[in-house]
């Protein structure tokens, strides 16, 4: 069993390196491009509730750690092959994925057409479009550690309140151009068997940006994923999200509700963030309130607030500090800080 083990990390190991190594000559070529970002930090993690703090040297502070290849072809008259290829690691351990759950290529893995014209088509593993809203309104990006809104939404330790994984597989997305300040994305899964739940999930939004204002409403039907268990097979998800720059500073603002179909369990989170830029670096805050409508049993709160700053050494390299306070109104007070490193290449 261990040799068998052995042989199959070694075939890995080849093939891995035979498609760096097809990267690199294509790159020449300016058709295929390597590229990823590494993010760890040291801090101490308590969500309200918990016994007590954990002191952790881990990884993802800011963007979870990831290395991806990507290219296209250009077939003429505006339309052009493309794909992608992204893999998560953890940067503490060295693992591939988030978790062992993870697949290889967990972050991303599509093939598809993109036109001038008409937007572009990916086929294979995406990323969902409500990911895309919950990063781009808000002040710490797609944080899933020091976020007050990514927190509550997607991290387990925190409640998380939407249900389905970040990505999808077995998924068409489209991303349209925009036309007129407009544009629309679409997520279709398939459950590529017979009463397989994860056929029909469905996700997207519409967008409008006109100067500094950047407006967006969309969502989620999900049968399938992350948190959906047979006693809550299906939910929907509703966000809002809307921002202004004013050059000096830079407001967000959010409203997302979920509803678990079966069990009618219902939450409404409000978001307000700010971003400022401050000497060679980025002040970031916000201040998320999520109530819990559970119907049959008892309402509760939950407020999480933030405040960070990132410090510039480069275009490709920064250190970031933060802090994140944690209270639901049945629990005590917990308290969150970390201080990271991150690197793109």
């Amino acid at each position: 069993m261990l040799k068998a083990s052995h042989c199959l990390k070694s075939q890995l190991t080849i093939a891995l390196l035979t498609c760096l190594g097809a990267s690199a000559t294509a790159h020449a070529d300016g058709g295929v491009r390597l590229y990823g970002l590494i993010d760890t930090y040291i801090g101490s993690i308590k969500p309200s509730g918990t016994a007590q703090s954990s002191w952790q040297l881990d990884n993802g502070g800011e963007t979870t750690p990831f290395w991806g290849m990507s290219g296209e072809e250009d077939l003429g008259g505006g339309l052009s092959t493309v794909f992608a290829l992204e893999s998560f690691f953890r940067s503490d351990t060295g693992e591939s994925g988030r978790g062992p759950t993870d697949s290889f290529f967990a972050r991303s893995a599509y093939v598809g057409l993109s036109s001038d014209k008409f937007g572009e088509l990916r086929l294979g593993r995406n990323s969902t479009p409500l990911l895309y809203l919950t990063t781009l309104f808000n002040p710490f990006a797609g944080s899933t550690r020091f976020s007050p809104l990514n927190v509550q939404n997607w991290t387990p330790s925190f409640g998380r309140l939407i249900h389905g994984d970040t990505g999808w597989s077995n998924a068409a997305r489209y991303i349209s151009p925009t036309m007129a300040g407009f544009s629309v994305q679409f997520i279709y899964g398939l459950g590529e068997a017979a009463n397989n739940n994860g056929t029909n999930n469905l996700g997207g939004f519409i967008r409008y940006q006109g100067g500094p204002l950047d407006v967006a409403v969309g969502g989620n039907h999900t049968k399938v994923g992350t948190a959906i268990t047979a006693s809550e097979p299906s939910q929907k998800v509703l966000f809002a999200g809307a921002s202004y720059d004013f050059k000096v500073l830079k407001l967000f603002g959010t409203f997302n509700m979920t509803k678990n179909e079966l069990s009618e369990l219902r939450t409404f989170t409000y978001q307000a963030g700010v971003s400022a830029p401050l000497g060679p670096g980025q002040l970031n805050a916000s201040y998320v309130w999520t109530k819990n409508d559970r119907r049959t049993l008892a309402d509760f709160n939950r407020t999480t607030a933030g405040i960070g700053y990132s410090y510039n050494f480069s275009k490709r390299t920064d250190v970031y500090a933060n802090y994140l306070y944690d209270k639901l109104t049945t629990a005590a007070t917990g308290n969150t800080f970390g201080v990271g490193l991150r690197h793109k290449f």
